[in-house]
């Protein structure tokens, strides 16, 4: 049943979502659009605020919201739709109750910088308005949240100030987050690893472990930057030394030489950082290889959970659609492949207990797999623990939000009628030709289409992160499918329909 716009028996709610990815500004400098990141969860924050009773929201973002007032009015016309009220003036109320700060900074800083940074006038502006809406709240018996994307020592900073507690873990638990760390638990809680070294600070011990690993015939490496700062596969190199010979003596001069000479060969993920500035970093971040695995078919699920007074939650299990390289995340397919999903929620569960063993009391963490099929049977091998929310919440929290319902605990999520549901989620819709589209002329013309979402049959396409389409060319979307193969050609009919318009846009 649609939730009321308005329910003054329930407590009224402010929801301030300052979306800060706090990874390494060279990969928020180079790669295209990245510095949009906070813009990915507003469509899914303002609807979830939306269909609360009494929901509010502020959302932080920067660098400035291209045609912001288009995007705000769509995510508050969908949130309307799935209130259950289409009138003209329950969708101003609505849009009433959304605010967007949005500041002109396109620097490849943090989010949580660029507000917090006492010299800009419109960061000034930004914080005096979020703390008079929180007093206000306050006065009037609301209660209020502060979301964000991560641990963080500003946000943190700033949730003090304010007297709002934070959604994710305290920010001195951010080394539980690196390759090493995340390794190192899922041994400790008998999850499989790929084979792999320990954490290097220095090409030395580097050369040294994977010396070892060929010993024990393991030929193809990828290199991975340990540091939280590194997300998304971009900190990671791959390496093949398949042509050495396999009779190669571990421990011998000659061979570390060898090795240590092709290092300089690895293919650096991000181009723009190289190997010498991926050797560079290694002091500071750290860095381990580990076996490329391999078998008859590989995929790359993951899982997504939450930490919560006390308890651990499965939020979701996705597959991760990667790039060309097989490495670099650009979005997801939910849910994950019903031959190891169990398995997954399984041992994400484990990790969640093994956080909260170590001090963890609250936020979203995900885990990285790669299932490897060997003939008939999947292995399932953890890859990497982040603490933090994924780049799959944002798709997630706006399909469950316009659906009214969460996935069952096998994991399938089901409309009111028992149908079941599944999308396939891109951040990475890109393309040339669309470069200097307007994000309100996207917007219209998937709302003319069919393929805009229908509510009544909770089917169709919600965009996002359409800032990025002018500049970068590129935007992001979710599509929701009866099933996967739906979702996939609801994919492939949103590209058409946005490759045919592009090209009459540069006649």
């Amino acid at each position: 049943m649609p939730s009321p716009l308005f329910a003054p028996q329930q407590r009224s709610t402010l929801n301030i979502s300052i979306q800060s990815r706090e990874c390494s500004t060279l990969l928020l400098e180079n790669l295209p659009g990245s510095t949009l990141f906070p813009e990915r969860p507003v469509g899914a924050s303002i609807i979830s605020a939306l269909i609360e009773p009494n929901g509010t929201v502020i959302c932080v973002t920067a660098p400035k919201m291209e045609d912001a007032e288009a995007q705000i009015a769509y995510y508050t016309d969908l949130a309307a739709t799935a209130a259950g009220s289409d009138d003209a003036a329950a969708r101003e109320a609505l849009r009433g109750r959304v605010t967007v700060l949005s500041l002109d900074d396109s620097s490849p800083r943090w989010l949580s910088e660029k507000l917090l940074d006492p010299d800009r006038p419109d960061a000034r502006a930004a914080q005096e308005h979020i703390a008079k809406a929180t007093a206000a709240a306050r006065a009037s018996g609301a209660a209020v949240r502060l979301s964000y994307f991560e641990p963080s020592a500003n946000l943190e900073r700033l949730a003090r100030e304010l007297g709002v507690p934070g959604n994710q873990a305290a920010a001195r638990h951010i080394p539980l987050g690196t390759k090493a760390a995340g390794r190192r638990l899922f041994e400790e809680e008998g999850i499989k690893v790929p084979a792999g070294t320990g954490e290097c600070f220095d090409i030395d011990r580097l050369v040294h472990g994977m010396c070892d690993l060929m010993a024990r015939g393991h030929r193809r490496f990828v290199l991975k930057l340990s540091s939280t700062a590194y997300g998304a596969g971009l900190g990671n190199a791959l390496l093949d030394l398949t042509d050495l010979p396999g009779n190669a003596p571990a421990q011998g001069a000659h061979l570390a030489s060898v090795v240590r000479e092709r290092l300089a060969g690895s293919q650096v993920l991000d181009a723009s950082l190289g190997w010498e500035g991926f050797q560079a970093a290694i002091p500071q971040a750290g860095v381990l290889a580990e076996e490329h695995l391999a078998g008859d078919e590989l995929r790359s699920p993951s899982y997504q959970g939450r930490i919560s007074d006390g308890t651990v939650v499965t939020v979701s299990t996705h597959e991760q659609v990667l790039g060309p390289n097989g490495q670099t995340y650009t979005g997801s397919a939910f849910p994950a492949f019903d031959g190891y999903r169990d398995v997954l929620i399984a041992h994400g569960r484990r990790v969640g207990a093994a956080l909260m063993r170590l001090g963890v009391n609250q936020g979203d963490f995900g885990v990285d797999f790669v299932a490897v099929r060997r003939e008939a049977a999947w292995d399932v091998y953890g890859i990497e623990l982040n603490l933090r929310a994924t780049g799959t919440l944002h798709a997630f929290n706006a399909v469950t939000g316009l659906l009214g319902t969460t996935p069952a605990d096998d994991g399938i999520l089901r409309t009111a009628d028992g149908s079941p549901r599944a999308y396939l989620a891109s951040d990475s819709i890109t393309a040339p030709a669309y470069r200097g589209l307007r994000p309100s002329d996207l917007i219209d013309l998937v709302r003319r289409s069919p393929l805009h979402w229908d509510q009544e049959q909770g089917l169709g396409v919600v965009l996002h992160m359409l800032s990025a389409l002018p500049g970068h060319g590129k935007f992001g979307a979710v599509c929701v499918g009866a099933d996967q193969a739906h979702a996939t050609d609801l994919m492939s009919r949103l590209r058409t329909l946005v490759d045919d318009w592009a090209e009459r846009h540069n006649a």
